[in-house]
């Protein structure tokens, strides 16, 4: 076995950044010199334990997300402000050009809604015209709980001694 194949065999799962937010501000699509961009702000909401073990929540901070090429175009397409959402991507630092600050920022490469939080119509076109149609009837069924009848031997048998 060559010692590419053995590396391949031996990698483990490809483990990146992720983020777990909300869309603070509307997305803002945009190309430039044909590849497309999508910005917008993502909030991220934070917790504690107190000493008794209640949760206190924490202030909201404020990350700038972008996206390029296909994320940005399925994040145009998914995302609305309000959306709790999930993303994979890096973390880079850059320089706002007009405040001369640098910041940080977060580069998504997948999106997904939070379905926990989110009620969204999941499925491709292709899935979704094999699915049933939501306003179709079910049957109705009763079920009943019947428990079962003790068994009750014919005859009584002594009890042996040991």
């Amino acid at each position: 076995m060559s010692e590419q194949q053995q590396q391949q065999r031996n990698a483990g799962p490809d483990i990146g950044e992720s983020f777990y937010g909300f869309v603070a501000s509307n997305p803002q699509p945009t190309t430039r010199e044909g590849t497309s961009r999508l910005y917008f702000k993502a909030g991220q909401e934070h917790y504690d334990t107190a000493p008794d073990g209640s949760r206190i929540k924490l202030p909201t901070t404020f990350h700038d997300m972008v996206a390029f090429r296909g994320a940005a175009e399925a994040g145009d397409r998914k995302l609305e402000k309000g959306d709790w959402f999930l993303a994979a991507g890096r973390t880079q630092k850059s320089t706002n050009p007009n405040t001369g600050v640098e910041e940080t920022e977060f580069i998504a490469s997948r999106f997904g809604h939070d379905l926990a939080r989110m009620n969204t119509e999941v499925g491709t076109p292709r899935r979704l015209s094999q699915m049933e149609s939501p306003n179709r009837q079910q049957p109705q069924r009763q079920v009943t709980f019947q428990p079962a009848e003790p068994e009750t031997p014919e005859h009584e048998q002594p009890a042996r001694a040991m």
